[in-house]
């Protein structure tokens, strides 16, 4: 625990405030952003179609157009009022934490994990400090899951925060934007955030071995940043080529989420960055399947660092 608490206290550094207060102003933006989407689809929902919307001059042309197109417009605007409702709903102080863990354990949250593994991890290497550590504890491992655990915990504080923001800022944007009640019960809101948070916290571990790994190979700042951030943006190219799509940690991150496939992802306000940029050709996997893969994936992480810290050379 004093190797952890030592951890944690390095950490008090510009880097991580700096990051952290990015992730917020980015999660307060997109919010912005999705509940002007969604007043617009509340006021073309309301607003009659008009004789020229359709391509027909004015008279019984436009009436017998208007009746042949009922249902489909109906359609439509109920399609719209629901995605607006939708909005609403991850704007709810509780329901956004649902909306902050999606983020951040998506490619925003990867980004975040790979500065915050470069400034922690890769620069012990850089500014020759690992030494003076490994001076005071000379069992290796313990300072590698020291490492680990630290960075882990600063993800987690980016969650909290990012779910602090969306919760000042979800009620004002509501009755700024004047979206539609979803009336939704605090328990179901509470429900569905809290497993999106729990769920969250295996692919922030996931991201922090990725970096920890990149550290171990690289020794640096910057190749600690590149590699961690590569290998992430890697899994996205990977995950869209067939035939190997579905075993690859990408997939994984998607199915143990929960996060829709392909076009069914992009809504009014996204609640991840990553399964946007997966093919929905197949069926998604499922949480066992995420589950079973990002432990898997962790588990290689550390296991490659350790043996790769093992015999690093810190004089």
């Amino acid at each position: 625990m004093r190797l952890l608490r030592a951890e944690l206290r390095k950490l008090n550094r510009p880097l991580l405030w700096g990051v952290t207060l990015a992730a917020m102003l980015f999660c307060v933006l997109l919010a912005i952003g999705g509940a002007a989407n969604a007043h617009r689809y509340t006021v073309e929902a309301t607003r009659p179609v008009s004789c020229s919307a359709m391509g027909v001059p004015e008279g019984p042309a436009c009436a017998d157009v208007r009746a042949r197109m009922g249902d489909r417009l109906a359609e439509n605007r109920r399609q719209m009022l629901s995605a607006a409702t939708r909005t609403s709903a991850q704007l709810n102080p509780v329901a956004a934490g649902a909306e902050a863990a999606g983020l951040m354990a998506s490619l925003p949250g990867a980004l975040v994990l790979a500065l915050l593994a470069g400034g922690h991890v890769g620069g012990e290497w850089s500014g020759r400090t690992l030494k003076n550590v490994l001076t005071q504890c000379g069992h290796r491992w313990r300072v590698l899951v020291a490492k680990f655990v630290s960075l882990w915990l600063a993800g987690v504080g980016v969650i909290a925060a990012c779910w602090a923001a969306l919760t000042v800022a979800g009620p004002i944007l509501t009755r700024a934007y004047r979206l539609p009640d979803p009336h939704e019960p605090v328990g179901q809101a509470a429900t569905w955030a809290g497993s999106q948070a729990g769920r969250s916290l295996l692919v922030l571990a996931a991201f922090a071995g990725i970096g920890l790994l990149a550290a171990a190979v690289t020794r640096g700042t910057i190749g600690t940043m590149a590699t961690s951030a590569g290998i992430d943006i890697a899994m996205l190219v990977a995950a869209a080529v067939p035939g190997i799509g579905r075993w690859t940690p990408a997939t994984w991150v998607q199915g143990w989420m929960g996060f829709a496939a392909g076009q069914r992802s992009i809504t009014a306000l996204p609640d991840n960055f990553w399964s946007r940029f997966i093919g929905s050709g197949g069926a998604t996997p499922g949480h066992l399947f995420g589950l079973v893969g990002l432990s898997a994936t962790l588990a290689v992480c550390g296991v490659a660092a350790l043996a790769l810290f093992r015999r690093a050379e810190v004089t």
